[in-house]
């Protein structure tokens, strides 16, 4: 007769420690770090959101947002860098600006600058506070209380080199101001602005509008 030996309470207590102290131990022994991990096999959804903070992020090595080069938006104002700086003097005219139905475009014709400013709105106000190469360098200005979809002035007034303040408002209230600093290649004992283009617009427009 053949008698079935049942295991002891202790002896199965002591086997189910034993098989759980093996499975820690090997566990514990397994270690992930950034050099067991494949280079571009987290997906961003694995991340905790609002974890990363810039500790985290090399702040040199992020590329520039599309646009934000030229533009930005800060407390719903937007901001827009003007630039122009042609190698060769041209006549033909560059769209430099359009923000909130204004419009700038500028040309180099023979070397000389021009900023010609034009409205895609009727009955706006435009000023401008200039310092400019009038007499040898002095203030100057445009204003216009009715400047209209057929309107056009040169932000330059004609002047060979200069800054400008201007100012651009809408019936609508929408505002666009901005700064100029402008230069033309063929100024007597010119190149103020030190610069090795043939004409030179540089400066910065805010708006109250996007677009």
């Amino acid at each position: 007769m053949l008698t079935r030996l049942r295991p002891s309470p202790a002896l199965i207590v002591a086997s189910l420690a034993l098989a759980v102290a093996i499975s820690g131990t090997a566990y514990a022994a397994v270690t992930i770090n950034g050099s067991s991990i494949a280079d571009h096999t987290i997906a961003g959804r694995k991340l905790v959101n609002d974890t990363l903070t810039g500790t985290q992020v090399r702040e040199s090595g992020l590329g520039i947002v599309p646009k934000a080069a030229n533009a930005s938006t800060v407390g719903g104002i937007t901001v827009r860098k003007i630039f122009y700086a042609p190698a060769a003097a041209s006549p033909t005219s560059v769209k430099i600006l359009g923000l909130g139905g204004l419009t700038l475009t500028a040309s180099c014709n023979g070397g000389t600058v021009s900023i010609i400013v034009t409205s895609s709105v009727n009955n706006t106000h435009l000023s401008s506070q200039m310092w400019n190469s009038a007499g040898g360098g002095g203030p100057d200005g445009l204003h216009h209380t009715d400047f209209d979809s057929t309107s056009l002035d040169d932000l330059t007034d004609q002047n060979d080199w200069g800054e400008t303040s201007f100012t651009y408002v809408r019936p609508d209230h929408t505002t666009v101001s901005g700064e100029l600093s402008f230069e033309s290649s063929n100024v007597i004992g010119g190149n103020i602005f030190n610069h090795a283009a043939a004409c030179l617009v540089t400066g910065f427009a805010m708006s109250t509008t996007s677009s």
